[in-house]
């Protein structure tokens, strides 16, 4: 019996839960306003601004102008310029993103909202939830990095860690040149540097290869590497040109086909040049 009154228990929390989360919708426009009705109705004398940036939703705990700001600023930009270089498809399904003004609201939000314990005090996207959460901050440039990740999702779902982390960390920096968003040297040049003068930093078939916690549990700077790989082919003009080759390429999960077909030449000739190039760049560390 006391089993059996513990599965009903656990059906019902579960069923509770599965309630309690919004349904996986289109993006369109009733389905967006719906959304923000149904955020401010559960959020209501919390402190919250809620409004649609298409598309997604937006949350943010900074006073309704400042939320506006980021959403119509930034955001918009970003999402304009991302979807004209690289992305062709939208987020099939409404992401909501969550703008903290400091670590320990977005910490505090993590767990109350997604009953999430982040593991960077920047912010994360969860697929699973269908939201970006974020400490908005310290600046915007983790609101860019987040962005992409959504959609590479969305066009590129079999996405090797290495190339999502490498371009959206590619644009924690951002900026505008000749209408098209580029990404500018970041406070994680220093430690790149460090390992290559260490000669602590592996093959770049290494990174390449890398599995997802291969990546992410790496004993070297992986978002470095690939971070500032990203950032090489951007200066040389060719990371569009790799995004739509390794986007096309269903041989070779890695990228290292398309990347050696899109620089013209083999990795074993690059990577030199590469270490040379990434020791001489210069940042203010922003």
């Amino acid at each position: 019996m006391k089993l059996l009154v513990a599965l009903v228990c656990l059906l019902a929390t579960t069923t509770a839960a599965l309630a309690d989360e919004p349904a996986k919708l289109p993006p369109t426009k009733d389905n967006l306003e719906a959304r923000r009705a149904a955020l401010v109705k559960k959020l209501d004398g919390q402190g919250f601004t809620v409004l649609v940036e298409a598309p997604f939703v937006v949350v943010g705990d900074e006073g309704p102008r400042m939320t506006a700001h980021r959403a119509t600023g930034i955001m918009r930009w970003a999402i304009k310029l991302l979807e004209q270089d690289y992305f062709a498809k939208q987020p099939d399904k409404i992401i909501e993103v969550w703008l903290f003004a400091n670590e320990k609201t977005y910490r505090k939000g993590a767990k109350k909202y997604f009953d999430d314990t982040p593991t960077t005090p920047y912010g994360y996207y969860s697929s699973a939830h269908d939201a970006m959460v974020m400490n908005i901050g310290p600046g915007a440039g983790t609101l860019t990095h987040e962005l992409v990740h959504p959609y590479m999702e969305a066009n590129f779902p079999n996405v090797p860690s290495w190339f999502n982390e490498g371009l959206a960390s590619l644009y924690e920096r951002p900026s505008e040149k000749a209408n098209h968003i580029i990404g500018l040297p970041n406070w994680r040049l220093p430690n790149l540097k460090r390992e290559l003068k260490a000669k602590t930093l592996p093959p770049m078939t290494t990174l390449l290869a890398s599995t997802r916690d291969g990546f992410y549990e790496a004993d070297y700077d992986a978002y470095a590497y690939a971070r500032y790989l990203m950032q090489y082919l951007q200066e040389k003009g060719k990371l569009r040109a790799f995004y739509k080759a390794f986007l096309a390429d269903k041989q070779d999960p890695t990228g290292q086909a398309a990347l050696e077909a899109v620089l013209g030449e083999k990795l074993a000739t690059f990577e030199p040049t590469w270490r040379a190039w990434a020791l001489a760049l210069q940042s203010d560390n922003r």
